[in-house]
């Protein structure tokens, strides 16, 4: 499949010169959606890198739970343990708040890991010379995909098959021939959504701290001090919100999907 980032979709940004790379090990072939960029794996190399930290992360905080006294006892200081558990804190009470207890339980799982795969993913932007796969739309739609996926599944299941298909007919029947489409219109571009959304704020965030960076090198003579400060510290606080945006959007497709009847 053609990899391509956000900016490959743009004319103004494709022209780039062709040099050694993962281009020339696949024979130099070229993105479907633009012709003049080169296929890459940085985007793949990256994610699956970020999937050994995180699993890294989390051998070290299970460590913590090994015993009652140090499950019980919360840690004084900054530590995985604490990171994993302001993370899914406050996605779990996000979703409580949605769905009710016993659902936010349910699904918490798929929520919780993709909270921490995207800010994991999302903060490796700002660390100089990584660029966070989150950038590149292939990651984002695989994601997507799953909680289009995983959310219309759920819905059947919970309501069945022929009240589930009810919702798009519209609240009532004479208004279905045009309900219908634009509620199938609606959900499919769910995905094309949260993919666009997470994609492009974080083509922007990188592209950002590369330019001030760049302006900072140049000013101190190839040592970036003090002027990217203030992007990198903005660069986190967007890492975070597009995690959590992308994490809630979900997570409200889930609960509607299960209780579409009191949305009605």
């Amino acid at each position: 499949m053609a990899d391509y980032t956000l900016l490959d979709l743009i004319p103004s940004f494709s022209h780039r010169e062709h040099g050694s790379g993962w281009g020339d090990v696949l024979g130099n072939a070229k993105p479907l959606l633009n012709p003049d960029g080169t296929i890459g794996m940085t985007h793949v190399v990256l994610a699956v890198f970020a999937l050994v930290v995180i699993v890294v992360l989390a051998l070290i905080a299970r460590g913590k739970y090994s015993s009652k006294e140090t499950a019980v006892i919360p840690e004084g200081k900054l530590s995985v343990r604490n990171f994993f558990e302001v993370i899914f804190d406050s996605l779990f009470n996000s979703m409580e708040g949605m769905m009710g207890k016993e659902n936010a339980k349910r699904y918490f799982p798929l929520i919780g890991a993709l909270g921490v795969f995207i800010l994991i993913n999302n903060l490796m932007g700002l660390v100089p010379g990584l660029v966070p796969p989150t950038q590149n739309l292939n990651t984002n739609i695989a994601m997507a995909l799953v909680v289009f996926v995983f959310y219309n599944v759920i819905g059947m299941r919970e309501q069945g098959f022929g009240n589930y298909m009810k919702h798009f007919a519209g609240p009532v029947w004479w208004l279905a021939f045009l309900m219908f489409p634009l509620e199938l219109v609606s959900h499919a571009i769910r995905p094309l959504s949260l993919t666009l959304r997470l994609g492009g704020n974080m083509t922007g965030d990188h592209t950002v701290l590369g330019v001030f960076g760049q302006i900072a090198s140049d000013m101190f003579g190839g040592l970036p001090l003090f002027l990217p400060v203030p992007f990198l510290f903005l660069g986190l606080l967007v890492s975070v919100i597009q995690t959590v945006v992308f994490c809630m959007l979900s997570a409200i497709y889930i609960s509607m999907a299960v209780h579409h009847e009191e949305h009605h």
